[in-house]
């Protein structure tokens, strides 16, 4: 399933939607942590493209990271992009 990093998701506390782009910042945060050669590589390309094809195991690989946001909200619009391709 393609996630477009790049159009996160928020809701806020008054139900309002709004999107933030997570796709450098994210990118950068598996990019510089990882020790894994195919998140490195999948860092890459979400830093670089924005939108990537990530697969179940991908998908659940990369929560672990979500963890290296500051803002909880962050955290829980990428969690909640990555729990949809499991669906």
């Amino acid at each position: 399933m393609k996630i477009d990093f790049r159009k996160i998701e928020l809701v806020d506390l008054e139900g309002n939607k709004s999107t933030i782009d997570v796709s450098k910042t994210f990118g950068n945060a598996i990019f510089q942590t990882t020790g894994d050669l195919g998140e490195f590589n999948l860092a890459q390309d979400i830093h670089r493209e924005g939108e990537v094809d990530i697969s179940p195991e991908q998908a659940e690989s990369l929560k672990k990271y979500t963890q290296l946001f500051t803002r909880v909200i962050d955290r829980m619009a990428v969690n909640e992009a990555l729990s949809k391709v499991n669906q």
